[in-house]
């Protein structure tokens, strides 16, 4: 059975967190993205680009929009916990997003 994070445990989980996101299937650095306290974040890629974007929290979960990354549409998620600092993302149908460790230090 999954233990999906509550909306409270979301939100202590990325607001004003520096987030880890790594690739699901090969767990390399796919991001990190810094979640601010005003609802902006940013990602920093990988590859050395950044994207600016906004957050916010909806029910149990909590959506992304970028400026760019995923097309600049907006993104909702929720998070399956898989240890005290790590969490799987999934899309609201389900399919796996990056596996997130918090905080990233």
């Amino acid at each position: 059975m999954e233990d999906r994070l509550t909306a409270e445990q979301v939100r202590r989980f990325i607001e004003g967190q520096r987030v880890r996101s790594l690739d699901p299937d090969t767990g390399e650095l796919a991001a990190t993205i810094t979640y601010r306290g005003d609802g902006t974040c940013v990602a920093e890629f990988a590859d050395g680009s950044t994207d600016e974007g906004r957050y916010g929290f909806a029910g149990d979960g909590y959506w992304t929009r970028y400026a760019t990354f995923r097309d600049g549409t907006e993104n909702r998620f929720y998070l399956v916990r898989l240890g005290p600092d790590r969490a799987q993302a999934h899309f609201d149908d389900g399919r796996r997003a990056f596996l997130q460790i918090s905080p990233a230090g």
